[in-house]
């Protein structure tokens, strides 16, 4: 590998940091729709995926979201995983665009998509609990 290759593999990733961030903020704004009264998110990032955890309030409480006849509308631990089709257009469209119909793409994919485009998350307490999060607001 030349250096001239790694210069221009250097100069990409550096071109790729700011895109990856406001795919980070078009997940979290996302998610700052569907939980009003939530403040952090959990983010897990190992073995090439990065995948929504929990979601916490201000206090340090996990957040269950909105409820409707005793079930959750937008269950926090299966929410990364629906389709951007499946999730109200009131909150994707937004952020997203006309990406908010894709039936393929999810928030964990976007998510791990900015990872490992360069976006960073904040490790630290969220609570008691210490961790890495992306803050909603």
């Amino acid at each position: 590998m030349s250096t001239d290759a790694v210069s221009t593999l250097d100069a990409a990733r550096a071109a790729l940091i700011p895109v990856a961030q406001q795919l980070t903020d078009a997940v979290t704004g996302i998610l700052a729709a569907l939980y009003p009264e939530a403040t952090y998110v959990t983010v897990h990032a190992h073995q090439g995926q990065a995948y929504i955890g929990d979601v916490y309030t201000a206090d340090g409480r996990r957040h269950g979201g909105p409820h409707r006849s005793g079930r959750a509308l937008y269950p926090t631990h299966r929410i990364g995983g629906w389709p951007l089709a499946r999730l109200p257009k009131r909150a994707a469209r937004p952020h997203v665009g006309p990406h908010a119909n894709d039936a393929k793409r999810t928030l964990d994919m976007l998510l791990t998509d900015a990872w490992r485009c360069g976006a960073r998350f904040t490790r630290g307490y969220v609570g008691r609990h210490y961790t890495t999060h992306v803050k909603l607001r």
